[in-house]
């Protein structure tokens, strides 16, 4: 399967890589990630070039890694800076890098060209993730734990640009009946899209509910954000009926950036991280952990659709697949990831540093 390789990708979260050889698998790239002495994210492929064992099965010998077979020994370029048993180190004994940086919590790789990974085209659309920092924050942040999925990265994308599966999928936690029929609109800002629902004078979800605790119904507001190939950003919340549609009224209500950073393990497989920033209870770590609790749930509940749905395209054909009007998010996202690979691939190839 082709994937977009020059753009940047969340490979761990920041404390996830350390002082130990963390080895995780990127666009179908095996690779090792661990810190230098100055505290600075290094990525290698995980192949010792002598006789290919993982070097993530080696030692981490300060700023280098020593391999866990016969001691090869390599820079956080890649470069071989010992062979034990000898003087002279074989041109060849180098294993490639990918540059590797710290932002939103996360460690970051660029599996493309080397010579085209510009920290400026590290993904910036999350304000709200600056307000989170410091002693007095003015939004609350609470961080969910790494997820493995088993399926294509395109059916979490496509999911995350689908507000009509949250009246089925999320019944106690996201969804309410009241949001089923509803139709969608769907719009595209150069790359980026966007799908938006307003669900007017009805109950809270429950989710809502529990920090908004409105006497009555309320109007409800889901914006997905889609930034290709495979970053989302779900704005929601809720707030009195009669509400303009304005982001001075929705930030008068309970308001959460729901950020979802998904990257190809493999064609079948997925790392998954996810965070909320909120407009309240910004410093309640017990609200912190409800909420993340809840969007568990929330995820797990989507992980066994679309899990099961991996499982299903692997199978045979019986039936044409059908296609309705809440899907012109998924297909706008599935072209306009194909035009961009296709992009990609007619300009000259590069690689990792070696």
């Amino acid at each position: 399967m082709a994937f977009l390789r020059n753009c940047w990708y969340a490979a761990a979260w920041a404390g996830e890589v350390g002082d130990r050889l963390l080895a995780r698998t990127i666009l179908d790239v095996p690779m090792v990630f661990f810190r230098d002495s100055a505290g600075r994210p290094a990525a290698l492929l995980d192949r010792c070039p002598h006789r290919l064992l993982p070097l993530s099965m080696g030692r981490l010998r300060g700023d280098s890694i020593e391999c866990g077979y016969h001691g090869l020994t390599f820079d956080c370029s890649g470069r071989c800076v010992r062979a034990p048993g000898q003087e002279r180190i074989p041109p060849a004994a180098r294993v490639p890098s990918y540059p590797a940086v710290d932002h939103l919590g996360m460690v970051w790789v660029w599996p493309g060209d080397p010579a085209l990974a510009d920290p400026a085209k590290l993904f910036d659309r999350l304000p709200q993730w600056a307000l989170s920092q410091g002693e007095e924050p003015a939004w609350g942040l609470n961080c969910g734990p790494y997820t493995h999925v088993k399926c294509n990265y395109q059916l979490l994308t496509e999911n995350l640009v689908d507000p009509a599966h949250v009246t089925y999928v999320h019944t106690t936690t996201l969804g309410t009946p009241a949001m089923a029929d509803i139709p969608v609109e769907t719009t595209q800002h150069g790359d980026t899209l966007l799908v938006t629902r307003w669900t007017l004078d009805s109950p809270a979800a429950p989710i809502l509910q529990r920090f908004g605790k409105w006497p009555g119904n309320v109007d409800r507001w889901q914006y997905y954000w889609l930034y290709p190939p495979s970053i989302a950003v779900v704005d929601f919340g809720s707030h009195v009926p009669g509400m303009d549609h304005s982001d001075a009224a929705r930030d008068a209500g309970i308001r959460i950036y729901s950020c979802h950073f998904l990257t190809p393990e493999t064609e079948g497989s997925t790392h998954y991280f996810w965070l909320q920033l909120r407009n309240f209870a910004q410093r309640d770590a017990a609200v912190s952990r409800e909420i993340t609790e809840q969007f568990v749930l929330a995820f797990a509940e989507d992980k066994a659709v679309l899990e099961a749905i991996e499982a299903a395209e692997a199978r045979p054909m019986i039936t044409e697949r059908v296609k309705l009007a809440l899907d012109s998010g998924s297909v706008r996202l599935r072209r306009t990831v194909a035009r961009m690979i296709a992009d990609e691939q007619a300009q000259p190839r590069g690689g990792a540093t070696a």
